[in-house]
């Protein structure tokens, strides 16, 4: 406090979202309702999404995870809260956009023997990777 911070901010940070944008909250939670809709038929789409995810009710899951409604907010962002922009985002020419986060590359066995792990080591994360991994 009282010192003055000479970094250049504009160089450190970079918005990814602003409060002060024109949207209410039931626009925005209708814009997310429709990105994991458009992930939802993303991964119907997608054949090795299907192999993992077989079932309508888990690709709908799946397409509810974080990485989605990130990249929904990012959409909304860089479209600067222009609903029908964003939306066309999600859906460019060439099909919906598949947004994908490290756990769903993971097979099922690979998550059974991580849940295995953490059963038996808890968080101890190292342990895990040097045992496991």
């Amino acid at each position: 406090p009282g010192e003055s911070d000479n970094r250049n901010q504009q160089k450190m940070e970079m918005k990814v979202w602003d409060p002060d944008n024109p949207l209410t909250d039931r626009q925005i939670d209708q814009f997310l309702v429709v990105a994991r809709a458009v992930g939802t038929f993303a991964r119907a789409l997608d054949c090795s999404s299907s192999i993992r995810q077989p079932s309508l009710h888990m690709s709908a899951a799946a397409a509810s995870r974080d990485i989605t409604l990130f990249h929904a907010m990012d959409t909304l962002q860089r479209n600067g809260y222009d609903l029908a922009k964003a939306m066309a985002t999600l859906v460019p020419q060439g099909g919906p956009v598949l947004c994908r986060d490290e756990m769903e590359e993971w097979s099922a066995s690979e998550a059974m023997l991580f849940e295995e792990a953490l059963e038996k080591y808890g968080k101890d994360f190292n342990d895990i990777r040097q045992d496991f991994v």
